[in-house]
């Protein structure tokens, strides 16, 4: 199967380029998904539904990085060999991977939903749905604001390696956790919410300007 990337939008054909070359990666994780949700379903347990949550609107954002900086894929000097503007590319990364977890949400939503029709809805209106999705949600959006203007720097380029799981668990450990104390201290849930996922919000706009900036300076 080959794709024509010149015959169309150069953003929209780096994007079908994007989902053609991860779809096994990304089917491989949503098998991974739904089976955690399965169990949910089963067995009605409020804690396996927030692995299922976070595991589905965070986890395929960091497959995905997985698959981009091994060195069998390269995918970075693939992308900029293609016939592509290089802020193109640029847009292309925050697209896919800081929006597959918006992908997730109707999932979350729904699987959320028949649980608490299967088991009685003891607990559907006892945790407000936001409360739930901003941290999963703001957790991706960070790491995607650390990593990608991190990447292009040519000083980091040997660092960034060991750099990326500590970023991903500072990325997504940290929202988890200030909700967490928010709650013990008696914070409103949906204030606390709002703010993180507002503040990753603003963290990736202002990376992804630093990015298409770094990435006019590389020479390849």
């Amino acid at each position: 199967m080959s794709i024509e990337v010149r015959k169309m939008n150069p953003l929209k054909g780096l994007l079908t380029y994007f989902w053609y070359y991860f779809n096994v990666k990304l089917t491989i994780v949503l098998i991974q998904v739904m089976a955690v949700a399965i169990a949910y379903l089963i067995f009605g347990h409020l804690w396996i539904f927030g692995i299922f949550s976070f595991y589905a609107l965070s986890m395929m954002s960091v497959s995905i990085l997985l698959t981009m900086g091994s060195k069998e894929v390269d995918w970075e000097r693939f992308q900029l060999s293609m016939p592509v503007r290089r802020n193109d590319i640029a847009k292309s990364q925050y697209i896919t991977v800081g929006g597959v977890p918006f992908l997730g949400i109707p999932l979350v939503i729904l699987i959320y939903w028949l649980g608490s029709l299967l088991h009685e809805g003891a607990y559907f209106e006892l945790i407000p749905m936001f409360t739930m999705l901003a941290p999963s949600l703001s957790g991706p959006l960070t790491m995607c604001a650390i990593i990608f203007p991190l990447a292009v720097v040519p000083a980091l380029e040997d660092k960034i390696n060991s750099l990326f799981w500590p970023i991903v668990l500072i990325s997504l450990v940290i929202p988890q956790l200030i909700i967490l104390l928010g709650n013990n201290l008696g914070w409103s849930a949906i204030i606390t919410a709002s703010a993180i996922l507002g503040l990753s919000i603003v963290l990736i706009t202002i990376s992804y300007f630093i990015t298409v900036k770094l990435y006019s300076k590389i020479d390849f």
